[in-house]
């Protein structure tokens, strides 16, 4: 499976797995990257009061109204994080909108919602103070050219320069998680065969 594989992809911190798995760093330099990747976001995380929410049942347009609309009532940020598949998108804002978003999320045809166990904002702009940190590591980290494509959860694509690799990674905590894309993109490839999905624990 791993000498057959074409390209390869990861959610979030999955991209570093994947770009390790296709030789673009080393598992050191990944866990060291890694480690500062959440030590930066864990303190933009306690500088401001944010979170996530899971929401269930509805489309991007939908998701996008309920967002809307909340910063109407609140006058705090909110939208959507991480676009995962057609009636499953996670928001992700300021906690008030975070509340709100889910006291009214049922109004806008929701199935429901799920309040995310995570320490703030990811992908967001609350994330920014995040950015110099990561962008400091990832300059003294040795990237290579991958040996096989990773696409990126910043814009669906493959990137192949390492310079490129590393401004697509600072840009990844700031902005929505594109994985419906990727997921779609890979599904409609005519060389698309078999994929293999290696998750945490069991």
């Amino acid at each position: 499976a791993v000498e057959s594989a074409t390209v390869a992809m990861g959610l979030s911190l999955g991209e570093y797995s994947a770009l390790c798995f296709a030789g673009a760093f080393s598992f050191e330099d990944g866990v060291r990257l890694t480690k500062a990747r959440g030590e930066a976001m864990q303190a933009a995380s306690d500088a401001a009061e944010s979170g996530m929410v899971s929401v269930l049942g509805l489309n991007i347009p939908k998701v996008q109204e309920l967002c809307d609309e909340v910063v109407k009532r609140t006058g705090k940020p909110i939208g959507i994080a991480n676009y995962l598949v057609d009636g499953n998108y996670a928001i992700s804002g300021a906690k008030e909108s975070c509340e709100v978003a889910r006291e009214i999320a049922s109004t806008f045809g929701a199935r429901m919602t799920v309040k995310l166990a995570v320490a703030g904002a990811f992908h967001t702009a609350f994330m920014q103070p995040a950015v110099p940190r990561l962008q400091e590591v990832l300059s003294q980290v040795t990237i290579h050219t991958p040996r096989i494509p990773v696409v990126s959860n910043v814009d669906a694509k493959a990137h192949y320069d390492p310079n490129e690799i590393r401004d697509i990674l600072a840009k990844q905590v700031t902005n929505p998680v594109q994985w419906e894309t990727i997921m779609t993109n890979l599904l409609k490839s005519p060389e698309f065969t078999k994929a293999y999905e290696i998750g945490p624990g069991t």
